[in-house]
């Protein structure tokens, strides 16, 4: 299991939001400028991370652990495996801290883009 107390706080709130299923906790971890760099485009403000989330929620995200991370005062950098809608995955993601919230978000799947809801 992952040992929270090394992880920078915002990262370790949100893996424990999502492990509780707490999406308000979860929506207060991201920056009202928050902006999420994925394959398939840029997210930018709130509203669009909670689209995301709302349909990341059908795909019954489980978190496994962190494999790598590294962090330093606003930055973080990790590896986790996870399982969505039953297959283990690696989810790779680098965060830009400011103001003790998520500013900027990079994230993406090991093994090449999927969509998961076709």
């Amino acid at each position: 299991m992952t040992d929270f107390s090394a992880l920078h706080p915002v990262f370790a709130r949100q893996i424990q939001c999502m492990m509780t299923n707490d999406r308000e906790g979860l929506m207060k971890t991201y920056h009202p400028e928050v902006k999420s760099l994925r394959f398939q485009g840029v997210l930018e403000g709130p509203e669009a991370i909670k689209d995301l989330l709302d349909k990341y929620e059908e795909l019954q995200p489980e978190f496994i652990g962190v494999l790598e991370y590294v962090h330093s005062d606003d930055q973080i950098m990790t590896r986790s495996a996870m399982r969505i809608k039953g297959e283990e995955i690696v989810a790779v993601g680098s965060y830009v801290v400011k103001d003790d919230m998520i500013w900027r978000q990079f994230g993406c799947d090991e093994g090449g883009v999927r969509d998961w809801w076709a």
